[in-house]
């Protein structure tokens, strides 16, 4: 759906669309999720997609999506994007299958749920504060360039401090983005010009990025590793 500048959406028209965002986005994570467990489940299929050449299509190919809906969503249609979206939420979830082969059950339910509640809270507030989030997301995103340059450095390094420092600062980090998106998001919808449904595609792509990224370095924290019997 497209708006002119002489016909806003009215508040049920942003309520439906962000409802819509948040459908995609849940059922994007919970696609990842069931690739992940099925995948975990098959040890065969997990020495091939982790233990052979496969591994880096395997875990560069969600990048590989997100690039692609990124710097195509000027071009591409809102179905193909949509497409493109749930693809990238089987690749991620293929990317992640590892998680359920390191962490214990109890880890990644707990880590899910703890994600959950940051998440839906400080979606919330972003959703329904009236102060702007410009100045405060601008500044986590140059946090998010941050530890995103000091993980490429940890790569060489392999300090399990400095790693631990920077899955902390990448929770604090993505938990005020969540905001900060959602925020962005209703106002982009609110605005009432572009294609509704490509906004809500790449809007539930971001917020399910937040999400993951929350999710993960929780684990990373906070999980039991599985130890070898």
């Amino acid at each position: 759906m497209m708006y002119t500048h002489s016909q806003f959406p009215t508040v049920d028209d942003i309520n439906s669309s962000m409802v819509r965002v948040y459908n995609h986005m849940a059922s994007g994570v919970a696609i990842s999720g069931a690739v992940s467990w099925i995948i975990s489940q098959n040890l065969e299929l997990m020495a091939i997609l982790f233990k052979t050449w496969l591994m880096w299509p395997v875990m560069l190919l969600p990048l590989g999506f997100v690039l692609v809906m990124s710097f195509g969503a000027e071009k591409l249609s809102a179905k193909t994007l949509g497409v493109l979206f749930y693809l990238y939420s089987v690749a991620s979830g293929a990317s992640l299958a590892t998680i359920f082969a390191i962490y214990t059950t109890d880890s990644v339910i707990t880590a899910f749920f703890v994600s959950s509640a940051l998440f839906l809270s400080m979606s919330a507030y972003g959703y329904f504060t009236k102060r702007s989030l410009e100045s405060f997301g601008q500044f986590l995103i140059v946090g998010l360039i941050g530890i995103c340059l000091a993980g490429i450095v940890n790569i060489f390094l392999q300090n399990s401090m400095m790693q631990m420092l920077i899955s902390i600062l990448a929770v604090i980090i993505f938990t005020g983005l969540t905001a900060y998106d959602t925020q962005r998001i209703r106002t982009q919808i609110h605005s009432g010009e572009g294609d509704y449904g490509k906004v809500e595609i790449m809007g539930a792509l971001t917020l399910y990025l937040d999400f993951i990224n929350i999710f993960i370095h929780l684990l990373q924290i906070f999980g039991d590793r599985k130890t070898d019997d």
